[in-house]
């Protein structure tokens, strides 16, 4: 991947960026970068022009922080948005990222074609207990104070339904971003921001369900069936409360079906964004 850098409201954010045509935007979850849609950039720079970047804080963008809860999020998108020149665009989110995608998506329909939700977070309160943990001090400093190609196998493994395709070169990548010492309290302070130790704070999830309903972009919710950070029965919240809405479930797949099951997920988003 050829990695360039941009000034996005006064944050210098990595990114990369392949194809030609329509513009679809890539947005990675907690604790991620723009790798986790590597098996996925390839495929749709055939047919779009494909971006996926780190968020402030996360990945090697410039270490800032921001408040990303609610409003911020989306005016962070937005500004981004007008970075690249796209009057509108196509937005894939991942978990954190699928949550951004959606609020951006509620808060400013006019800049948003279609939306593919991909195990978000937002449709109900429960979460998975070690981040929900993360939220307490000193729990979230001590776990990432561990930090081991182990400790670094054993997050990767909690989000995948197989450990076997767990790609190996993610677990450097995953150390290097966390050996980044601002990079670990931002994560924290983002976590903290959105869940608390009961799970999705209150007015996080009370405004995805009172804005889902009137939602009008054609959305795509694609979800893994065994997804240890987000229950499956959130995604079928989801896909009643939004009424142009359709739902795929990935058999023996956790919260990261993009790379657990890489090639039919780009199939299933290709005829999604092309239907």
């Amino acid at each position: 991947m050829k990695i360039k850098y941009i000034s996005v409201a006064g944050h210098k954010i990595r990114f990369v960026e392949k194809g030609t045509g329509p513009p679809l935007v890539l947005l990675h979850g907690m604790g991620g970068s723009l790798e986790w849609w590597e098996y996925n950039l390839d495929f749709f720079s055939r047919k779009y022009r494909t971006i996926a970047f780190d968020f402030p804080g996360f990945g090697f963008s410039s270490i800032s922080y921001m408040d990303f809860r609610r409003d911020a999020a989306s005016n962070f998108m937005v500004s981004f948005l007008d970075a690249f020149h796209l009057s509108k665009a196509s937005l894939i989110g991942n978990s954190m990222g699928g949550l951004f995608a959606f609020l951006t998506t509620a808060r400013q329909p006019d800049r948003i074609d279609r939306l593919i939700l991909v195990d978000n977070v937002g449709f109900g309160l429960k979460l998975s207990l070690p981040l929900r943990l993360g939220t307490v001090f000193p729990f979230g400093e001590l776990a990432l104070s561990v930090r081991s190609h182990l400790t670094a196998k054993i997050f990767l493994n909690r989000l995948f339904y197989d450990s076997q395709k767990v790609p190996s070169h993610l677990i450097p990548t995953v150390l290097k971003i966390f050996n980044i010492a601002q990079t670990r309290k931002v994560c924290l302070q983002v976590l903290r921001s959105g869940v608390n130790l009961k799970g999705l704070k209150e007015e996080i999830w009370l405004e995805v369900m009172d804005k889902a309903s009137s939602l009008s972009q054609k959305t795509l919710i694609v979800w893994g069936k065994n997804d240890k950070v987000a229950p499956l029965d959130q995604a079928y919240i989801g896909k009643k409360l939004i009424k142009n809405s359709q739902l795929h479930v990935f058999e023996r797949c956790g919260h990261l079906p993009q790379v657990e099951w890489a090639e039919e997920f780009n199939h299933l988003v290709l005829d999604f964004l092309e239907s």
